[in-house]
């Protein structure tokens, strides 16, 4: 295997073609992962094959170049390179639907519906372009861990003004291709249309509708066999749908849908008019999609070869019905009824007030272990160093549940009682005092709200003791970390709204559930590194994503609360009745922070930190301050979530997820140097 190609440094090979090989490649420049298709130029004969390949490739280039569709794999570069003519592109995460196929995978109609969708529009804004693909097949269409569709190889595609032939060759993959376009004569979007219909024949029958022992027999059941009808497959599908399949994949184009959102919306009409759960056949496509795509072939992106601890799910209406119903009559149920965000009332546990203290918290066995010989900032015993209480000012309010005190203080108010004639006083000026926590933590309150609270320097085991957690966790060793502020709280919708306003970006969703004090969700790395870097321009302070050493520090224990298993008024998380059937407004588990006076670590949303993820990390990562790898294709995500069970909300659990994912189980903290 070569090291680079043109400037893609190649990491691997991801699958091989009759025509040539895909590798997973690196752009050194912006540090971007690539997939490079190549074409084997030795087995084209003559000059005129290698300009025939040069040509099509360049077309491929210009065709999917030229548009821009989040379901259109983007084009970045084409070129030679020794002997090679390639072509970068997006890397895509997952895998083809040829190989879903092959593994002969379930789908739901609402599965079949969603990604019909996704590929109707693509194809109908390359319609719009005057673009017609001409070899729409299961294994040009790539399917992402979050079901998001991607269409590649646009080799053949042709414009209405394209004069170029393909005389002696037959272009396409004859299973899917259209009448007229077998019989050379001109096709248009009715030809991709047809190549949609036989897909949609055999998603819902896992046949292929001309499957034939010959490209003879292929060829000719496209020409002139009767289609056998669904119900010999399948008798359960509604009967609406062989219309839609016989109209898509008429002989004749002018009988065909005349766009994909005409055969789409009929489509729509019939596969969703059955039950919500109803299926073609059993699907574990949500709950299972790691075992589903982890999977490798011919295709221009592949599955990580790690194990991954996913986060994507289907939020089933009746799941929700049924966690609120079980909350409401839940038996012996104690409640405090308190304002919430959006004018309703939040009830949960009583004993989410009490007083947070120590009572009751069990010690990690790895803590006896901790240095305390080492830095300033260490007691016996390895604990650190509450800080002395060196001034009156409150701790901030909204960010734990004390007896007597506010679930949470508005930000406008905390706006105001920091405004100076009218308007917000320079943020750079403000924010020096501190007040210690009931732990003995100093904090530290900011403009929006945000409260940061002083994690002392100091030696910790990292990682789980042997027998516990998983692979990627050990070995258990210890490491310093210096003097940081990590935020008390999960960034709220509040606090993130306020960003998307100053900075023109879109608010994310929050699923219904409401905003205001609850964890922001369905934010992107990037989203939170940009409001990182919004607020450290706001405030005059480093504030950044925390580091996963730096979090696994301020957690401490094997939950923040210790080593005993939750109760329901210590953590929001699966299988426990703690008033929330999703996100809870932040702090509204006091019981459960960290020794630092930290809240919310486990459970709640899964947080984004700033490191690379890389199964081995702890075998080679530092021994003071480790920054994590120096690159990667994931980022590290920690704590669980309100849909995770023991084993994920573990402080030292580790999962990752690619950094352009938005989930409704997925948001971040803040952390901020020491100075």
């Amino acid at each position: 295997m070569m090291d680079k190609i043109g400037k893609y440094t190649i990491s691997g090979e991801i699958g091989k073609g009759g025509m040539g090989v895909v590798y997973r490649g690196l752009d050194p420049v912006i540090g971007r992962s690539v997939a490079v298709k190549t074409v084997r130029l030795d087995i084209l004969r003559g000059e005129s094959g290698r300009e025939d390949a040069l040509k099509r490739f360049l077309r491929e280039a210009q065709a999917a170049g030229n548009l821009s569709h989040a379901n259109i794999v983007t084009i970045y570069d084409v070129g030679e390179h020794e002997g090679l003519i390639y072509i970068a592109m997006e890397f895509i995460d997952g895998c083809s639907l040829e190989q879903l196929l092959q593994q002969e995978r379930k789908f739901t109609l609402q599965e079949i519906t969603h990604l019909f969708s996704q590929i109707g529009s693509a194809l109908d804004y390359a319609h719009g372009k005057g673009i017609v693909h001409r070899d729409i097949k299961p294994a040009n269409i790539l399917v992402g861990r979050d079901l998001k569709v991607s269409i590649v190889d646009f080799g053949i595609a042709r414009t209405a003004a394209s004069t170029m032939t393909q005389t002696g060759m037959l272009m396409g993959t004859p299973r899917y291709m259209s009448p007229e376009q077998i019989a050379g004569k001109k096709v248009d979007n009715r030809s991709d249309i047809f190549s949609l219909g036989a897909i949609l024949y055999e998603l819902l029958t896992q046949h292929n509708p001309f499957a034939g022992e010959s490209i003879t027999t292929v060829i000719y059941k496209i020409m002139h066999a009767e289609l056998p009808p669904l119900s010999d497959f399948n008798k359960q599908l509604p009967a609406g749908l062989e219309g839609v399949v016989k109209k898509a994949l008429a002989r004749d184009a002018d009988a065909r849908y005349h766009s994909c959102g005409e055969l789409l919306a009929d489509l729509k009409k019939y596969a969703l008019a059955v039950p919500q759960g109803a299926t073609v056949r059993e699907s574990n496509f949500y709950d299972h999609d790691t075992q589903l795509l982890e999977v490798a072939g011919n295709t221009v992106f592949s599955a990580p070869r790690r194990r991954r601890k996913p986060l994507l799910f289907l939020t089933a209406l009746l799941v929700g019905l049924l966690a609120a119903a079980l909350f409401v009559f839940w038996p012996g149920r104690r409640t405090n009824v308190l304002p919430s965000p959006e004018g309703g009332e939040i009830s949960r546990p009583a004993a989410a007030q009490e007083n947070s203290g120590t009572a009751g918290r069990d010690v990690a066995p790895d803590q006896a272990a901790v240095d305390t010989s080492g830095p300033d900032g260490l007691l016996p015993g390895g604990e650190p160093e509450p800080a002395k209480k060196t001034d009156t000012l409150p701790a901030a309010a909204g960010t734990g549940v004390r007896p007597g005190a506010p679930v949470e203080k508005p930000l406008a108010e905390i706006a105001q009682a920091q405004s100076v004639a009218g308007g917000i006083q320079d943020e750079r000026s403000r924010a020096e005092a501190a007040a210690a926590n009931k732990k003995g933590f100093l904090e530290r309150v900011f403009f929006n709200g945000t409260v940061m609270v002083q994690v002392r320097q100091g030696n910790f085991t990292i990682g789980s003791p042997r027998g516990e957690g998983d692979a990627d966790e050990h070995p258990a060793h210890k490491i310093f970390i210096s003097d940081f502020w990590l935020g008390k709280t999960e960034v709220t919708f509040e606090q993130f709204d306020l960003f998307c306003r100053e900075t023109g970006r879109s608010l994310p969703s929050d699923e219904g559930w409401g905003r205001g004090s609850r964890p922001v969700i369905n934010v992107s790395w990037d989203d939170a590194d940009s409001y990182c870097r919004w607020l450290a321009q706001k405030t005059g302070r480093n504030f950044r994503l925390p580091r996963e050493a730096e979090w696994e520090k301020a957690a401490r224990e094997k939950y923040p609360w210790g080593r005993s298993s939750p109760s329901a008024n210590q953590v929001n998380m699966k299988g426990k009745a703690d008033g929330f059937a999703f996100t809870a407004p932040v702090g509204s588990f006091a019981l459960g922070e960290s020794p630092y006076g930290i809240l919310d670590m486990a459970g709640n949303v899964w947080e984004w930190m700033a490191d690379w993820y890389d199964p081995g990390y702890y075998q080679a990562a530092a021994g003071r301050d480790p920054q994590g790898p120096a690159a990667g294709k994931d980022r590290v995500v920690r704590g669980g979530s309100w849909r995770d069970g023991l084993e994920l909300i573990r402080s030292a659990n580790r999962s990752s997820e690619r950094p352009e994912r938005r989930l409704n189980v997925l948001g971040f903290r803040v952390a901020m140097d020491y100075r």
